[in-house]
């Protein structure tokens, strides 16, 4: 399945909003696999979006997507550092982008255990700020059910980051 005929059925607006952060990592970096380039996309679009969820932007939250983003690798061609930017640059037309966009198309190319690996990404991402909002942990959540990952999954998650949860606290 190419990346573009997933989102056949999606509105013009929430496309261009998705896209654009695929066509700029695909303009910068343009020997990149497809592959590459959705994986990274989206998993650096889940990121910021958790980030953001809260409408605010912490700059813990900002350094975490950075570091997390170097530690997921890609692939040795991206600069991760230009790619959280281009996240972070995107983040507000991000916002309110449905979940489906990132993924959908990660179910087709990571396995099990890297998608368990996002979850936990998401987590540390909102923690990083010293406090897992409930709106930050419920859209965790729903991308782990969009992930195909159980609520064990979740649980597990959430756990590295438990000292952190708000309603815990």
């Amino acid at each position: 399945m190419g990346f573009f005929d997933f989102f056949t059925n999606q509105s013009q607006q929430e496309l261009k909003n998705f896209n654009q952060l695929f066509l700029d990592l695909q303009k910068d970096f343009p020997d990149l696999e497809e592959k590459d380039l959705i994986v990274s996309s989206c998993i650096a679009g889940l990121l910021a979006r958790i980030a953001y969820v809260d409408f605010h932007l912490d700059p813990e939250e900002i350094r975490k997507i950075d570091s997390l983003i170097q530690e997921w690798n890609f692939n040795s061609n991206i600069d991760s550092s230009l790619l959280a930017n281009m996240a972070i640059t995107h983040i507000k037309e991000m916002a309110g982008l449905e979940n489906h966009l990132y993924v959908h198309p990660l179910n087709d190319y990571l396995s099990s255990d890297d998608k368990f690996k996002v979850l936990q990404s998401l987590f540390l991402v909102a923690a990083s700020d010293g406090n897992v909002d409930a709106v930050e942990s419920e859209e965790i959540r729903i991308i782990c059910k969009g992930l195909n990952l159980s609520n064990q999954h979740f649980v597990a998650a959430r756990a590295g980051v438990a000292k952190f949860i708000g309603a815990l606290k």
